[in-house]
């Protein structure tokens, strides 16, 4: 049975590093917010070598960089200075999330000569991945909102059922290894973009989602620490996806898809109900938070 003790909020946190911790996920906040103004979208500071199509994508991803990722990392960061307890595991889906895209800028361009571009977002992967990690292990020494058995239980159910939406979406990358068909006609240009992309999902998110889900179904505090961060990282990488699509719409591009567009919306407003379910009890006022089973 997990005790329930009062959230810490503000000024009860003697843990050492809290202020570094928090001015961390500002700076990169900041850094993502710069990374989207030298880019395409705002100055064309920064030009990347990629397809048009590619290039519509990035627009859509950095749409939601500027109007969700930064915000979130952002009050993160300000709520670990604050030393409120929350600040580790609402951090865990934003840099997550940064760490699993800026891969992929580093990879995915192809660039056939040596650029500061790729130093940056390099820069972003090691910081980014760096926070997610302090963020885990703040988390597992912090509170934790108690969950009820069925509650557990039907969180470890949400989450095998993220983890088999994105194996769903490899379902024609699975038909195609059987047969040795080509891969789809937009990543044609981009092979490179397309195997990061199949390598982050299958090799990482999906075992990490399921084992989460495995660790909750156990009541296991890792496991009750792990949705929020698995959670999080889904709040964010749908809106994107459907963003991207918006964006090839918007134009003209020929693989632009009104049928994925609605799709992709409709996916992102099921993971958002699913958040606000799990992420909303670190936002009410008097939420009561335990140290959760170990």
């Amino acid at each position: 049975m997990t005790q329930a003790v009062t959230l810490p909020r503000t000024g009860t946190s003697t843990r050492p590093g809290t202020s570094a911790f928090g001015w961390s996920l500002v700076a990169l906040a900041g850094l993502l917010a710069l990374n989207t103004v030298l880019g395409p979208l705002l100055l064309g500071v920064v030009e990347y070598p990629i397809s048009e199509s590619m290039l519509n994508q990035l627009l859509g991803l950095e749409l939601v960089t500027s109007v969700l990722v930064v915000p979130w990392t952002a009050v993160a960061g300000l709520l670990a200075l604050r030393h409120d307890a929350r600040a580790p595991l609402l951090a865990l889906g934003p840099t997550g999330y940064t760490a699993y895209m800026f891969v992929q800028y580093v990879v995915g361009p192809e660039y056939g000569e040596y650029s500061w571009v790729v130093l940056f977002h390099v820069a972003l992967v090691a910081l980014s991945g760096g926070l997610a990690l302090s963020a885990w292990a703040r988390a597992l020494r912090g509170p934790v909102p108690p969950l009820t058995g069925r509650q557990r239980r039907r969180n470890a159910l949400v989450l095998s059922g993220l983890a088999a939406f994105v194996v769903l979406r490899y379902l024609p990358a699975f038909a195609g290894a059987l047969t040795g068909g080509p891969i789809a006609a937009e990543f044609r240009d981009a092979r490179t973009f397309f195997w990061s992309i199949v390598l982050l999902d299958l090799g990482a998110v999906v075992p990490i989602t399921a084992a989460a889900a495995v660790a909750l179904l156990r009541d296991t505090g890792a496991g009750h620490r792990a949705l929020y961060g698995v959670v999080g990282w889904f709040a964010l990488v749908p809106p994107s996806v459907a963003a991207m699509a918006a964006v090839m719409l918007a134009r003209n591009d020929p693989h632009a898809s009104v049928p994925t567009l609605l799709l992709l919306a409709a996916a992102t407003l099921a993971f958002w109900a699913v958040a606000m379910s799990v992420l909303g009890r670190l936002v009410g006022r008097g939420e009561r938070v335990g140290a959760g089973p170990e």
